[in-house]
């Protein structure tokens, strides 16, 4: 098989440093490599880092999906991060915990009027966090002939169309994809920090851990730099379709002149960011709750962030068939997936990205892996074994 061209981003440890076997990392290359020339993946780029050294960044394949575009994935190209904003959400929901202004037991109703039906009612703001709420999950994950669509986010009252029609279940009985809950969720946070979604993560969580290549959107970056892929994203307000820069920047213009049309998806799935920047979020975490010797969140909030909430709770979602599923505020959580260790946490995101942390070994790795087309299992499982069986 030919070897498509590997670049990588120095770094000052090795994998001998952090006690991981440097062949592991030869075999993830080799194994991206198959996949791409399987036509599987557009490319691929990755960030491995234990103890908060990163000793593995790496990217190949390509940036674009245009044939008659050869620019290559690089270790810093940016890209939209789709569900990994949700954590995002979390975070500033628990830093509005920590202040006393809300609490997540509290009903929506008491915050939005527009919950303040006896349908409704009982929903919490902890049923939000953990896609638990009842209301129907995304459009297309039942697999259903003729799913809804996004059309709520244009719209003016757009909470009312989101709640239009009944409830699936009552709260807390079924674990239901529900992206829209985090809109919700960042109405909220605009009330009670009487400040706009977007300004409030920028100053509260992205300029504090020094995300400077991470932002909502991609207006003022570097569009050379930005990843467009393949695989279909309906929800996605920046065509992943584009070809070229200049289509972007006319993406752009028109975004700002529909007045930030799908702002209302932003809160779940709205962040452009480099592996590089998202390595400092989830290194956050692993320093329960710090990073650049500010407290971000509490070591109590990463707690109960990152441990299961949900007891017997089933998911159906997207071919699930039924599972336990098990889930912390905004992450998933793992007591015996693959070789991740018991309590390791993450979350992906479409088209397709990942943050992944394991606790016990203080390593994490962050990926964008590109689509062509669907789902690719083997570009999540697979490489967390391979990557997770190089610790010593």
């Amino acid at each position: 098989m030919e070897k498509l061209q590997i670049h990588e981003k120095k770094s000052d440890y090795r994998p001998e440093d952090v006690d991981f076997l440097p062949e592991k990392i030869a075999i993830l290359d080799q194994h991206f490599q198959s996949l791409i020339k399987e036509d599987k993946l557009q490319g691929a780029s990755y960030l491995i880092s234990r103890d908060d050294k990163i000793f593995a960044h790496k990217s190949m394949g390509k940036l674009r999906a245009d044939k008659n575009d050869d620019r290559d994935l690089m270790p810093d190209s940016i890209r939209e991060i789709q569900s990994i904003t949700k954590l995002f959400t979390t975070v500033a929901i628990m830093q509005l915990v920590e202040k006393g202004a809300i609490r997540l037991d509290q009903p929506v109703m008491e915050i939005l009027e527009e919950f303040n039906k006896p349908l409704f009612a009982k929903i919490t703001i902890f049923h939000l966090l953990t896609h638990t709420s009842g209301l129907a999950a995304d459009p297309g994950a039942y697999f259903e002939p003729y799913p809804s669509d996004w059309s709520w986010s244009n719209k003016k009252e757009w909470i009312k169309e989101i709640l239009r029609g009944h409830t699936r279940v009552e709260p807390g009985k079924e674990w239901g994809d529900f992206s829209a809950g985090f809109a919700i969720l960042a109405a909220i946070i605009s009330k009670k920090s009487g400040m706009i979604y977007e300004d409030y993560i920028m100053e509260n969580i992205l300029k504090p851990l020094g995300m400077k290549d991470t932002s909502f959107g991609i207006r003022g970056m570097d569009l050379d730099n930005v990843e467009a892929i393949r695989a279909k994203v309906d929800r996605t307000c920046i065509n992943y379709q584009t070809p070229d820069t200049e289509e972007l920047i006319e993406l752009i213009t028109k975004e700002e002149k529909d007045n930030l049309k799908c702002k209302e998806l932003r809160p779940s799935g709205g962040i452009y960011s480099t592996l590089e920047d998202l390595q400092k979020f989830g290194q956050m975490f692993l320093n329960k709750g710090r990073y650049n010797n500010k407290q971000i969140i509490s070591r109590k909030s990463v707690e109960a962030m990152t441990r299961n909430h949900l007891k017997g709770v089933k998911d159906y979602c997207w071919n699930a068939g039924g599972v336990e599923k098990e889930y912390g505020l905004g992450f998933k959580v793992h007591s015996n997936t693959q070789l991740l260790s018991p309590g390791s946490f993450s979350h992906e995101g479409a088209g397709l990205c990942g943050l992944y942390i394991d606790p016990v070994e203080n390593m994490m790795m962050t990926f964008f892996c590109p689509l062509v087309d669907e789902w690719v299992a083997e570009s999540i499982i697979n490489t967390l074994n391979i990557v997770w069986s190089g610790i010593l």
